[in-house]
């Protein structure tokens, strides 16, 4: 057995109970909600690590300033894609997986996305959430369990006490831009089954980015010509 087929084992006990339909409706727009604020957080760490990687003078005061700042919202989105896969909540994309698995999954999404039970309206809408599910459940399978182990030991006994050069001893941060990037399409895949909306949170990463790069950007290059009164 590998260390990844092993983690995720681990990542599945003890077991938990299957939600029914209304449970995995429910929990969809906090999944999402949770999903796009992590996305948001990697993109303005992404977008402050641009910004960093052209500044005029890197070792400037400001530019140290807007590292922290880069650092806190690695951790914040570390602490955010956690919990939308968090075994131990309720609220959980492992909650949705184990819902996909059951054999009324399909025709129980398909009267959601289509707002009623009519086995004759809803046809098209069985075909729909299929192919949604399948695609979440590929998505599903390249988590990364050995990186989600990590940031569990990450949440539960080290984030009170961590320095900035040890974020990455928990997981790298293209580990975690996959995970990001993962989680935002299995939260606007349960998003799209149970409610026929398309909401996808990796557009918060995009905005995010680009505003926080263009910002700080301007910031860096006002300091650089001494136009900034502090």
């Amino acid at each position: 057995m590998d260390s990844n087929m092993a983690c995720e084992e681990m990542s599945a006990k003890p077991e938990q109970r299957t939600p029914l339909i209304g449970e995995v409706i429910e929990m969809a727009p906090k999944l999402n909600e949770w999903a796009s604020m992590g996305a948001h957080s990697f993109g303005l760490y992404s977008g402050i690590n641009a910004a960093i990687a052209e500044a005029p003078d890197k070792f400037a005061p400001i530019v140290l300033h807007a590292d922290e700042l880069r650092m806190t919202s690695a951790m914040l989105c570390m602490v955010r894609i956690f919990a939308t896969i968090d075994r131990g909540s309720a609220i959980s994309l492992q909650s949705v997986n184990r819902f996909l698995k059951t054999d009324a999954a399909a025709s129980d999404l398909a009267a959601a996305y289509f707002g009623t039970s009519d086995s004759s309206k809803t046809q098209d809408a069985n075909r729909t959430c299929e192919l949604s599910i399948h695609r979440f459940k590929n998505e599903y399978a390249r988590i990364n369990w050995s990186a989600l182990g990590r940031l569990q030991s990450f949440r539960n006994s080290a984030i009170a006490h961590i320095s900035w050069g040890e974020v990455d001893k928990f997981v790298t941060f293209g580990e975690l831009e996959a995970l990001v990037e993962i989680v935002g399409q299995l939260a606007g895949e349960t998003s799209l089954m149970t409610s026929g909306l398309n909401n996808w949170p990796h557009e918060h990463q995009e905005s995010a980015h680009d505003n926080a790069k263009h910002k700080w950007s301007a910031i860096f290059a006002a300091d650089h010509l001494d136009r900034i009164d502090y």
